[in-house]
């Protein structure tokens, strides 16, 4: 937890200039200045101080935080408002204790062996139909399992793959698209065992992430690259490990190799969401356009509205389903005015979250590295 002091030292930072506050999603729509980033630093301030009480009403507009982070972009004083929001949340977190479905799922992400059961479970879910019946149940691939070392044929360097949690379980496609198209690059891919859930969830809901910390740096060590399909897990990931870590598309576009590749045309228009997270935190939202214009006839654009955060935000689609089903319902608006055959997204809540309906039920919904794969000749 952010010590009260170093928090108490970056709110005092915000000069209140308000330049944040059209980039605040939550601002945008109630319109409340509590809403804001500037409001929400100025209630910190105020909790650390002592001016007002640590009460439900703060805990309610720090809960409607998506941590976007877009206000971090555009504040001329380089507020970190996301230390600012953890610290907070860590600090409600000694108010107010977690409930047993949090508790429970923190001890399932963490575990590999019940995330293996569970995608299990929800794979026969699915192919029961059980979604007709059971609501917002997710589409689930086929289970895989990992092997230690992936070589390739004509080896140029080695990786390390970040499996995580959510994608280990609803997008192992694209984690074995990943490993096909690094392979076929020269790059030896490296999965270890002992990896575990990135803590996302976990800061994001003010506990402590030391022990799954710990782990992934006893699991990643030494220096070869760190890769990762989720923008969300990547986000904490380059906290963790700054000089290791990189999002696999921002590693790709960088990469040797694709000079002997040959590409299936793609006559079809791909439309790129950009994660908030990729934006905003890795600062690496570019790469994907890089990599799907490597498509042939693909015609690839931008998301109109790119900027504002989709309401997946982690954990926020299901603790606060109000305010993510309207932010939802401004981009299910953007992507029916363009009308793309694919839709193109590089975090997997931001996928679950877009898919949840059926607005988008023509539109194949895709993580850029699988679509390249798809047409570099892979197959799930």
């Amino acid at each position: 937890m952010v010590a009260t002091l170093d928090l108490l030292t970056e709110t005092g930072r915000c000069v209140a200039c308000g330049l944040c506050l059209p980039y605040c999603p939550t601002y945008h729509k109630t319109q409340s200045e509590a809403d804001s980033p500037r409001g929400r630093i100025l209630l910190t301030q105020a909790v650390l101080q002592g001016a007002i009480p640590l009460n439900e009403r703060y805990m309610a507009h720090m809960d409607l935080c998506l941590t976007c982070r877009a206000c971090e972009r555009a504040c001329p004083n380089h507020v970190e408002y996301g230390v600012i929001a953890d610290g907070a949340r860590a600090m409600i977190r000694t108010q107010r204790s977690a409930s047993l479905a949090h508790k429970l799922a923190m001890i399932l992400v963490a575990s590999p062996k019940l995330l293996k059961v569970t995608g299990f479970g929800l794979r026969l879910a699915n192919l029961l139909q059980l979604q007709k019946i059971i609501p917002r149940l997710p589409a689930t691939p086929k289970q895989r399992r990992w092997e230690a070392i992936y070589p390739a044929n004509k080896p140029r360097g080695e990786v390390s793959l970040f499996l995580g949690c959510a994608s280990s379980v609803l997008d192992g496609d694209t984690l074995a698209a990943s490993v096909y198209v690094l392979n076929r690059l020269g790059y030896t891919v490296h999965i270890p065992s002992t990896q575990t859930c990135c803590g996302g969830l976990h800061q994001q809901a003010g506990d402590s992430a030391s022990d799954l910390d710990q782990r992934n740096q006893l699991a990643f060590a030494g220096n070869m690259p760190v890769l990762g399909i989720a923008s969300g897990c990547g986000a904490r990931l380059l906290d963790l490990m700054p000089d290791k870590f990189q999002d696999i598309s921002a590693f790709l576009t960088k990469a040797e190799g694709w000079d002997d590749i040959v590409f299936t045309p793609l006559k079809a228009k791909i439309v790129v969401h950009e994660p908030c997270s990729l934006r905003n935190m890795l600062k690496s939202e570019t790469s994907a356009y890089s990599l799907l214009k490597l498509i042939p006839q693909a015609d690839v654009v931008s998301l109109p509205g790119n900027a504002q955060c989709c309401g997946g935000a982690g954990a926020y689609m299901l603790t606060q389903p109000a305010m993510a089903q309207k932010l939802r319902n401004d981009k299910i608006i953007q992507v029916q005015k363009t009308a793309p055959n694919y839709l193109a997204t590089s975090n997997i809540g931001c996928n679950l979250h877009l898919a949840d309906g059926d607005e988008l039920k023509q539109v194949k919904i895709v993580h850029p590295v699988l679509l390249i794969a798809q047409q570099m000749g892979f197959t799930a």
